[in-house]
């Protein structure tokens, strides 16, 4: 099978410079090097014909609370760390800047996406493209601030992270209240700005509140469907449906799998929502670096493994044009329709 490129809706690598590579099972390393082991970096993403990643803006800061431990135990089924949205806004420039930095150190490599010609450059295999997104909206202290982020070179937005917000309510949340009026206002103006709204990580309610007020398609950029892994973190049909009919996709993320963590329940996973949805929705969003305390499914180490999903996929029945929706086509065309909208370059 021919190499694809890929479009990946979310990886974490500024947590795994500003964090010190806390939770991950490799340590820190300079970006040009094939780090053993490290989910990806410079070469591991030429080997993998990576195009585009969705570049994590995360604005939480890990702490000691045995209630939002077990808030996070009933939502992921397993123990994980405990987190809070504290200084949010100051740890958010902080990620940003973790990105203009690699892209100062290595100009020939990484572009930071601001405008169509950025995409272009990085869809033709020049540079890497980092398209700027932030995890949650806690630093928005008001939606006068979209535009501020905006300005900085962020172009995608994702409403919630696992607590609720002034916008939206979270997979968490105690109480479903799904969008508020100021979430509302937030989509219409993300949508005027053309930055691409992120449902992952938020409740059922807005899901379906937020297909019914975006007037451009919508992703969940990382998460894997409830009939694989029956948690509130996943998704279910209805709201799977609600993002297709928007023109949206949905990014398959290498965790949420249940106890069989491999690259065979990763692909029944991507059969799954194909042969229930269709190919158009199809994504790939691995939250590499971002798998803290944790580890990729076995089989999907790094990027560089993606050539075995494609060719897995085919052997389980997948034609060629839809893998190669899935590896990017899909997230391509979602982008390109928001970025008729980007005014500003980042200076």
């Amino acid at each position: 099978m021919k190499s694809f490129p890929i479009i990946d809706l979310h990886q974490d690598i500024s947590y795994y410079y500003v964090s010190g590579a806390s939770g991950l099972t490799f340590k820190l390393g300079d970006f040009d090097v094939d780090m053993p082991g490290r989910h990806g970096d410079i070469p591991k993403f030429r080997e993998a014909n990576v195009r585009i990643i969705f570049s994590s803006v995360f604005c939480l800061l890990s702490t000691i609370s045995p209630r939002i431990k077990e808030q996070l135990k009933r939502g992921y089924a397993v123990e994980l760390r405990a987190w809070t949205p504290k200084a949010t806004h100051t740890t958010a420039l902080e990620h940003i800047k973790v990105y203009y930095k690699l892209a100062k150190m290595y100009p020939d490599d990484i572009v930071l996406i601001s405008t169509r010609d950025d995409i272009d450059t990085a869809i033709r295999g020049d540079k890497i493209g980092f398209l700027l997104a932030l995890e949650g909206t806690y630093m928005l202290e008001d939606l006068d601030d979209l535009q501020l982020y905006y300005n900085l070179g962020i172009r995608s937005i994702q409403l919630t992270w696992n607590f609720d917000t002034r916008y939206a309510a979270s997979c968490m949340s105690a109480k479903d209240y799904g969008l508020t009026g100021e979430g509302e206002e937030l989509i219409r103006e993300a949508n005027r700005l053309g930055m691409i709204i992120d449902l992952a990580h938020a409740s059922k309610r807005t899901h379906l509140e937020a297909a019914e007020i975006s007037k451009l398609p919508l992703i969940n950029s990382h998460v894997n469907p409830k009939k694989i892994h029956d948690i509130p973190r996943n998704l279910d049909d209805e709201m799977y449906e609600a993002i297709k009919k928007t023109g949206g996709v949905v990014g398959f993320m290498c965790d949420l799998l249940g106890k069989k963590k491999d690259i065979e329940t990763y692909a029944d996973s991507i059969m799954y929502v194909y042969e229930t949805f269709g190919p158009d929705i199809l994504a790939i969003g691995t939250d590499y670096f971002g798998l803290i305390d944790s580890a990729p499914p076995r089989g999907l180490e790094d990027i560089t493994k993606f050539r075995n999903l494609f060719n897995l996929l085919a052997k389980k029945g997948m034609s060629q044009t839809d893998i190669e929706k899935l590896a990017y086509k899909n997230a391509l065309r979602v982008i390109l329709e928001h970025a008729k909208n980007w005014k500003t370059k980042i200076p």
